[in-house]
């Protein structure tokens, strides 16, 4: 570090706290080493215990977050937010509520045999997986939040641009084999225009589907649900194929009935709601 460089030193995970540090390097250097006073915002809120879910057997894990807002602390920070099990399987949440919630893996991730085994590194604190799993009290499934993928979202556009350029593609390939004449000698494929309203559509209908989302169980209080609209997505889809096509095209447009069948399919992949918090 140089001596007279200006350095900041902050926290990198909002679930870890602390006033941020600006000095020289020469300052942290005369008082090095430096020690960094910093709160974890997440605690392990109780051992982990048996519930079921679904009729299978699941280890429960609970935490609190004392802020109002919901939390993530990504896989990726392996060495914040890892879970070691006899499978490998066992994986922990990734976003925590406000206040206590939890999560739950299956038990048969940490059972060989007899034995039940497992730990959860959070945040500096070590939950142990043991053979005196208690059966939890008062407690029913998890209510979790799992992060939603951006680009999961942003598939129905991504879909409808590539229709788009296929329908082009086999639109100008008919011109070029003779099978589809204009008498102007002027080619305009109707799908680019119709097609480019589509995506502005869907581009307004998904405005509110962008940044960080969820999918939660339950709601936290600080969060807010956002439909995902997935109707009038496919009511936009749809009219790619609405309309006129010159003749020579209608072996393109009479596959309408198959294009949104296999667009609903994209809509299926998508949730009906995710939920945004602040």
């Amino acid at each position: 570090m140089g001596n007279a460089t200006l350095y900041t030193i902050s926290t990198g995970l909002a679930a870890i706290s602390f006033d941020p540090i600006l000095e020289t390097g020469g300052s942290l250097a005369a008082r090095s080493p430096v020690t960094i006073e910093a709160q974890r915002l997440i605690n392990v809120a109780d051992q982990p215990c048996r519930i079921m879910v679904g009729g299978v057997p699941n280890v429960y894990f609970s935490s609190t977050n004392v802020t109002d807002q919901l939390l993530t602390v990504p896989l990726s920070y392996d060495y914040l937010n890892r879970m070691y099990s006899v499978t490998g399987e066992a994986a922990p949440a990734q976003a925590f509520a406000p206040g206590t919630s939890g999560f739950s893996v299956p038990e048969a991730y940490f059972t060989s045999g007899r034995n039940i085994t497992g730990v959860w590194r959070f945040l500096g604190q070590s939950v142990t997986v043991t053979q005196n799993l208690q059966v939890c009290s008062d407690r029913g499934e998890p209510g979790d939040c799992d992060p939603v993928d951006s680009a999961l979202l942003q598939t129905p556009m991504d879909y409808t641009r590539a229709t788009i350029l296929r329908l082009t593609n086999q639109a100008l390939a008919a011109a070029r084999s003779g099978k589809w004449r204009e008498k102007s000698g002027k080619f305009s494929v109707p799908f680019l225009s119709r097609g480019a309203q589509a995506l502005a559509y869907m581009d307004r209908l998904l405005k509110n589907a962008r940044g960080d989302l969820y999918t939660c169980q339950a709601v936290p209080k600080s969060c807010s649900v956002v439909r995902v609209p997935k109707s009038e997505l496919a009511k936009a889809f749809a009219g790619v194929f609405i309309g006129r096509v010159p003749r020579g095209l209608e072996h393109i447009s009479a596959r309408a009935k198959q294009e949104n069948r296999a667009f609903a399919r994209v809509l299926r992949k998508l949730p009906d709601r995710v939920v945004r918090c602040r």
